[in-house]
């Protein structure tokens, strides 16, 4: 599969992804709106807009930084992420540039509802994460895991780490999520298709062994 190349947005620029329907496309640029609708005497350049020639919605940049729409700049969410992990997910990225901090608490309440969804408790993170390391996982999901909570933690109540210094480690957090995310659901999801699509008298094979197998334990 080609990966397609994504070009932000980007102030003067005659050509990038539009911010609002991502469509890699030539941009007219409107010059200075800041005389004109403040009516102040605010540098040429304050407040300029840029109009995407393929949806010809209007970009707001205020001091060469774009201001409207709110620019996501992290990975998408996993697909299989629950509904309500994948809206808190959207929602801190959107306050991201704004808070790191508060991004990050966001993120936070989205793990404690994904350990819910995979076998937790959904009420506090380090039970969860020890309940579900007990029940088999890598040891590269539990160190992700572990970092998720702790930076969750620093955003909620701030700490050793100062995550309004390091956006870096927020913007790690994303990659994070979607990592568990595929440890914890979707390689199961996929295993699980996989097996259900073997012929029957096979899985009746399977069931069998396995059966077996547990009886024989308990003598």
């Amino acid at each position: 599969m080609t990966k397609i190349t994504y070009y932000p947005p980007e102030y003067g620029k005659d050509e990038f992804n539009c911010a609002h329907c991502k469509v890699f496309a030539h941009q007219s640029w409107g010059g200075s709106l800041s005389s004109n609708l403040l009516n102040s005497s605010l540098p040429s350049d304050f407040l300029t807009v840029s109009k995407c020639r393929h949806c010809y919605e209007l970009s707001i940049w205020i001091e060469g930084s774009l201001v409207y729409p709110a620019q996501i700049t992290v990975e998408d969410p996993n697909d299989d992420m629950p509904d309500e992990v994948k809206k808190l997910y959207r929602e801190s990225a959107q306050i991201l540039p704004i808070s790191p901090r508060a991004a990050a608490a966001l993120l936070r309440l989205g793990l404690q509802i994904l350990l819910g969804a995979v076998g937790g408790d959904g009420k506090n993170i380090n039970n969860d994460i020890k309940k579900i390391v007990a029940s088999g996982v890598e040891s590269e999901t539990q160190r992700a895991l572990d970092i998720l909570r702790v930076f969750g933690n620093n955003g909620t109540h701030p700490g050793e780490i100062n995550l309004d210094e390091n956006p870096d480690l927020v913007h790690s957090m994303y990659r994070l999520m979607n990592y568990v995310t595929d440890s914890l659901i979707t390689r199961k999801n996929q295993i699980n298709e996989l097996f259900e699509g073997l012929p029957e008298g096979i899985k009746n094979q399977i069931e069998s062994r396995d059966g077996k197998n547990k009886n024989e334990e308990k003598l």
